[in-house]
């Protein structure tokens, strides 16, 4: 027997795109939007004695799917989330039992594609109902942590088809698996912080105690028009680059220093180390931990204004290359897991 309550995502990378595979990560999931798009056409020729269109003209053009996942930052099992938006990773060993994953922006076509699968119980206590998404590539996401909050993730997802014939498979899911709060944030902006390796986290920087928010999205500005003749109306070209990345933040900062205010009417580039560390420790002196690190970001605005209580700039910005060959983002991952 189930609830409505007892609804599940399950996701896994595929090797070839549209050839489903069976889920093998669950994650605790906040909300779904995850369903098919049909592009419906109808007849409109004139016909002597008729006055609506007819069934035998009503075809369908295109099919596909499309929708968001929205999770909360966990220390284990968020990382095929992160591979999927950025694109490239590396898992490498740290002290036993303990790993290291990267998340870096990939610069070769094409993005990873997955096979998602949600399962909606049926109202009455009914068996879980299976929708699979076969070929389904991450177009864009944002990383968000708000005062006081647990770090969300939101991505947004393309999909060749969807299918509700395949088996149910049933979510197992990771024990003790801590989420990232606000309360273990620091961030550092500006200053020459040294960058991430695949053991070490970024270091250095200017610390700062005056970030209320922070939310970073990537859009990978994919084109995901690969609908051709022979496809069945179907993408039979996977998504690939169609434009430049799109790659922006905000955030939220108390006026108790001139820093961001100058860096805006000098365009000033800064760095930014966000971490997010948990007392929870995996191995001798390591503990699980989340963090981004991006090289240069240029604001743009605003100037502080006047207001009745603690004056506040919130803060928009660009990430852009610096020119040095870096990953313009990179997201650290320190976890139990051993492998994306």
């Amino acid at each position: 027997m189930t609830t409505q309550l007892d609804s599940s995502i399950g996701l896994k990378k595929e090797t070839t795109y549209g050839t489903g595979v069976t889920p093998d990560h669950f994650p605790e999931f906040l909300s779904e939007s995850l369903e098919a798009k049909l592009d419906i056409k109808q007849g409109q020729g004139f016909r002597v004695g008729s006055r609506v269109g007819r069934v035998e003209r009503r075809v369908l053009g295109k099919q596909w799917a499309e929708g968001d996942i929205e999770i909360e930052m966990a220390a284990r099992g968020c990382g095929i989330f992160l591979e999927a938006l950025l694109g490239a990773s590396v898992s490498t060993a740290l002290t036993a039992p303990a790993y290291q994953q990267n998340f870096t922006l990939a610069t070769s076509d094409p993005l990873n594609s997955y096979t998602i699968q949600k399962g909606i119980p049926l109202l009455g206590g009914g068996a879980a109902q299976a929708h699979t998404f076969w070929g389904a590539v991450c177009t864009k996401g944002e990383l968000s942590s708000s005062q006081g909050d647990v770090v969300k993730l939101k991505t947004s997802w393309n999909a060749k088809q969807v299918d509700t014939a395949t088996a149910y498979a049933a979510p197992s899911y990771v024990a003790s698996n801590e989420v990232f709060f606000f309360s273990e944030g620091a961030i550092t902006i500006g200053g020459t912080p040294t960058a991430p390796t695949a053991t070490a986290l970024a270091s250095g920087g200017t610390s700062v105690g005056d970030v209320v928010d922070f939310s970073l999205s990537i859009d990978s500005k994919l084109d995901t028009n690969g609908f051709t003749y022979g496809g069945g109306g179907r993408q039979s070209r996977r998504p690939v680059v169609g434009g430049m990345a799109d790659i922006k933040g905000k955030m939220t900062v108390e006026f108790d220093s001139t820093t961001m205010r100058d860096a805006y009417l000098n365009q000033t580039s800064l760095a930014v180390v966000l971490t997010f560390t948990s007392a929870t420790s995996i191995a001798t002196g390591i503990f699980n931990t989340l963090q981004v690190y991006i090289p240069a970001i240029r604001t743009n605005g605003d100037l502080p204004n006047a207001t009745n209580g603690v004056v506040k700039q919130s803060i928009d910005f660009d990430v852009l290359d610096n020119g040095s060959g870096a990953s313009p983002v990179t997201v650290c991952l320190r976890t139990l897991d051993t492998a994306v």
